[in-house]
């Protein structure tokens, strides 16, 4: 399935937000402080968003992302900073192995 212009500008829009807000979960976790949850929930809801621009060719690795998001956004309802640093460090492991994936084909 091709995408349009359009579709790739709101995706390429998507990825630079997502970056964004992930830089500041970073910034918090590497601080030794819980991430804020309105960037969790700006985070969950833009990933959402890349999930619904996701193109057939990359639905395994994008369900796999979505899932690693759900267990992060579990493990942040406790509250452990290293479980949640472990958990958003598979998430973002998650998604290099995707970007690796697209860059291949």
């Amino acid at each position: 399935m091709t995408i349009n212009k359009k579709q790739q500008d709101e995706f390429k829009s998507v990825k630079q937000r997502l970056s964004t807000i992930q830089l500041a979960i970073k910034k918090d976790l590497k601080d030794g402080q819980l991430p804020q949850v309105e960037d969790v929930d700006r985070f969950t809801a833009t990933s959402d968003e890349m999930d619904r621009l996701c193109q057939n060719e990359w639905r395994a690795a994008m369900d796999d992302y979505m899932d690693r998001l759900g267990q992060f956004q579990t493990v942040m309802k406790g509250r452990d900073l290293q479980a949640i640093k472990d958990a958003f460090q598979e998430l973002l492991d998650c998604k290099v192995s995707c970007h690796k994936q697209f860059r291949q084909k």
